[in-house]
């Protein structure tokens, strides 16, 4: 009887450390598939970072669950909308004047920007890990007022589900 049972606690304990390494490698390919996923948006030009967390102040995040609030960049303009974002209720189109992508030795990205627009003069900072899928760290440095700082996932605009408010400015 002590026998069976050993052999049974043997038997589970190697079903279960299996089971555990098949979850991880699902949730690494997941990952890397949704890396290759925004990695793609990236180079297209074309995609949309909807603001998950955001910094209120004194480097308090704060959740956001309001779709409205976005950096898109859509060919050689940068959109953003929402106070957290751009200082101001406008949606604020940018031109991007300086666009500087690279990615280190782990694979990971990084994108520089200088922006001009009618409010906002700024330097844009997105970096995206390989390890984190499509998920992105963004910094935006304004010439006037202080630093924004905020993450989200990177989507393909066709396949984004954000409120663009019309008459840009």
């Amino acid at each position: 009887m002590k026998r069976f049972f050993l052999v049974f606690c043997l038997v589970s304990a190697t079903v279960l450390a299996a089971s555990g390494q098949d979850k991880k490698a699902e949730r690494e390919a997941a990952s890397a598939a949704a890396f290759e996923k925004a990695l793609a948006a990236i180079e297209a030009k074309d995609f949309v970072i909807i603001v998950d967390n955001y910094d209120s102040g004194g480097g308090n995040f704060v959740t956001n669950t309001d779709n409205s609030n976005f950096l898109s960049y859509e060919s050689e303009f940068i959109f953003l909308q929402g106070q957290m974002i751009a200082g101001n209720g406008y949606t604020n189109k940018l031109n991007v004047i300086s666009y500087d992508q690279s990615t280190d030795k782990k694979g990971n990205i990084k994108m520089l920007m200088q922006v001009r627009g009618f409010y906002i003069t700024a330097k844009i900072q997105i970096s995206l890990k390989r390890s984190a899928g499509s998920y992105a760290d963004v910094i935006i440095t304004p010439t006037k007022g202080g630093t924004k700082r905020f993450s989200g996932d990177i989507v393909a605009r066709a396949e984004s589900k954000y409120f663009k408010r019309p008459g840009e400015i």
